[in-house]
């Protein structure tokens, strides 16, 4: 506080001795007129004063408007954020997902690299719903969401892409890459799943997998069809496996 008055009182007495500036000058450098009188020195300090004050002001409104930006920005970020969140699971929405889908795929075809889809899929878990009720069912959502997040990078898109389907993009990932990644959720799955309540025998998790480099999509849409079929693929031969689409012929 004190530190405070003390800037202010020098910027008071900078701003006095800057407004009776020229009135100084002028008394130096013509003593026979009398620039330098009580009157001038008076006239100087209100114009200084008031300029001081209209100084304040501006700075005060800058300051406020600032942080008034700075709120706004951040409450936008929020929104947007709103938007593009599943509120459940706090993982990326399906449209958000559609949206990196395009992106990552031009992305990928530009700089000739590849990219993996994921489509993975809660096995039987109406039956949870059905057995424990929708709150434990959320549980379990929430809590897989966590694992699929501990298992990919912060450049990987996780969505919920509706009701107990998740997808995964993993950028500059070839198809072994991508492989090791979704048995390793698969398995921690299973494990995660077997602590709750001992219901793996009920819910476990298929993975249907596709990429650029191996299964060569026209387009971003192909390139997803291919993985959530894949995604079938695994559930009729048994579920709780992993399964590479098919190339197309």
């Amino acid at each position: 506080m004190r530190k405070t008055r003390v800037l202010i009182g020098i910027y008071l007495l900078a701003v006095i001795f800057m407004a009776n500036l020229n009135a100084m000058t002028d008394a130096i450098l013509h003593p026979d007129i009398p620039y330098f009188e009580k009157e001038h020195l008076i006239v100087g300090t209100v114009t200084g004063l008031f300029i001081a004050l209209l100084g304040s002001f501006l700075v005060f409104y800058i300051k406020r408007t600032e942080v008034a930006l700075s709120k706004l920005n951040r409450l936008n970020a929020r929104l947007r954020d709103q938007t593009i969140r599943d509120g459940l699971t706090g993982l990326y929405n399906h449209r958000h997902f559609q949206e990196m889908l395009h992106h990552e795929f031009l992305l990928g075809r530009r700089h000739n690299s590849d990219l993996a889809c994921l489509m993975l899929d809660l096995d039987h878990f109406k039956e949870v719903n059905d057995t424990y009720g929708h709150p434990f069912g959320d549980h379990v959502l929430a809590g897989t969401a966590t694992l699929i997040l501990n298992e990919t990078r912060i450049t990987d898109t996780v969505a919920r892409y509706g009701g107990e389907e998740f997808a995964i993009l993993l950028p500059n990932t070839d198809q072994p890459g991508a492989l090791a990644i979704a048995e390793r959720i698969r398995d921690k799955a299973e494990n995660y799943l077997h602590r709750q309540r001992d219901i793996a025998r009920i819910v476990t998790i298929s993975v249907g997998l596709a990429t650029i480099a191996t299964h060569q999509p026209e387009k971003p849409d192909q390139l997803l069809a291919l993985a959530d079929q894949a995604l079938y693929e695994a559930k009729t031969a048994g579920r709780n496996r992993v399964m590479v689409a098919a190339i197309p012929q």
